[in-house]
């Protein structure tokens, strides 16, 4: 079972005038499709398939041409001895090797996706975090404008009791003082939204100044669950990315392991007489022998260091499942705290301080009570109201870093 919060709060939403209001899904597909940084490893990875495509191929043929068994003497040549020959020589590669080869370096792009994926959700969180706080801004802007009109017909109300001395000048300037300190605390709020929205114009490559608006109507509810989702840790960009690693190292393992096999040549020489001599030919077959003990330790240093590469992929696997598996509970666990104290809010604070704020407010109208303890009713009432959306603004928060750990969108 899940435990759902929904904030029944009354917010003003302001929009700049014929924009559509750009909803989270929206800016993190474009940032997944603009941002340069994910451009580039795109780049890389198209230029590691390319790499890998040429790994099957011929080496090249050596051809050369000199005088073969020729005496110094120029007057001999006449006489049948030397010859001038032409050779031509053809290394024919181990196919097992160069296909061995070409996986592994397929296997590289590989690494440059899963890198891919751990930029991409940094970014993503960067966005939800600047989105979030815009839409908090909005809820505290909202609430003190309804703050404001409830004070301005206050103040209204003690300036035309004070004309008839039934109220006292003392708590009129403290109205206004509490009045001006809103406006302040708006203005505050509206510079974090222009933070906020620089923040994300720069993700989506944009004008840092470009005016536009989030949909903060799209956003009704949030859904906290009851025991962390750890079965989809493997499905993260690093865990994967250890497992490309590991992978590769396979590959490069059975890379090296071919190049104990043999590789063979052909070479074909041909001599043209001098003197009438019969023309003459060589042929002869080549082939590497890299079981000599001498000319292979590099290799089986390699394959021998790569077991123990190996060994520590696996380990560092391990180590963060199990980092994954404590901040996933961390998370969850400040999640619900944070969902307990606001349902508190919701359900008895604010409730309760809004019924004495009615009462003091009754009682003043009545001339059994004072403006000063009216002012302090709708402060208290105030300033819960604010306390209740900085726990969301937390809680909000909280999910980005629950999310980003699950590598969710």
């Amino acid at each position: 079972m899940k435990n759902t919060i929904i904030i029944g709060l009354l917010f003003l939403v302001i929009r700049a005038g014929g924009q559509t209001p750009l909803s989270l899904d929206s800016i993190l597909t474009r940032i997944a499709s603009t941002h340069p940084s994910l451009k580039g490893i795109d780049a890389r990875i198209r230029q590691l398939d390319t790499y890998a495509k040429g790994a099957i191929t011929m080496p090249p043929p050596q051809v050369g041409g000199g005088f073969w068994m020729t005496p110094y003497n120029p007057a001999r040549w006449s006489e049948g001895m030397g010859a001038f020959m032409v050779t031509s020589e053809q290394m024919f590669p181990n196919r097992k090797m160069q296909r061995a080869e070409q996986r592994y370096m397929g296997a590289m792009s590989g690494m440059e996706v899963a890198e891919r994926g751990v930029m991409q959700n940094m970014f993503f969180a960067e966005a939800k975090t600047a989105y979030y706080n815009w839409l908090v801004s909005e809820m505290k802007i909202a609430v003190l404008e309804e703050s404001k009109n409830a004070l301005r017909l206050l103040i209204e109300s003690a300036q035309q009791r004070f004309q008839y001395n039934r109220e006292k000048l003392g708590s009129i300037y403290k109205a206004q003082t509490e009045l001006a300190e809103l406006d302040r605390m708006q203005a505050m709020y509206q510079g974090d939204i222009r933070q906020q929205r620089a923040m994300l114009n720069t993700l989506m490559q944009r004008d840092p100044a470009l005016l536009f608006e989030i949909d903060t109507a799209a956003w009704t509810s949030m859904t906290i669950p009851t025991v962390a989702d750890t079965s989809r840790i493997s499905d993260r960009s690093d865990f994967r990315a250890i497992e490309q690693n590991l992978r590769v190292a396979r590959l490069e393992q059975e890379w090296q392991r071919s190049k104990l096999k043999p590789e063979y040549g052909l070479r074909f020489d041909h001599m043209f007489s001098f003197g009438g001599t019969p023309w003459q030919f060589s042929l002869m077959g080549m082939v590497t022998v890299p079981l000599a003990p001498w000319a292979n330790k590099d290799v089986k240093a390699k394959i021998e260091g790569i077991d123990y590469g190996l060994e520590a992929f696996e380990w560092q696997k391990a180590e963060l499942a199990n980092q994954i598996r404590g901040k996933l509970t961390d998370r969850l666990v400040m999640m619900q705290t944070l969902q307990e104290q606001i349902n508190r809010y919701e359900q008895n604070i604010i409730p309760n301080q809004r019924k004495r704020f009615q009462s003091t407010l009754l009682a003043w109208e009545q001339n059994t009570d004072e403006l000063f303890m009216t002012l302090d009713a709708w402060l208290e009432l105030k300033m819960s109201r604010l306390s209740q959306l900085n726990l969301l603004q937390q809680l909000l928060l909280t999910r980005v870093d629950y999310e980003k750990e699950l590598e969710q969108r």
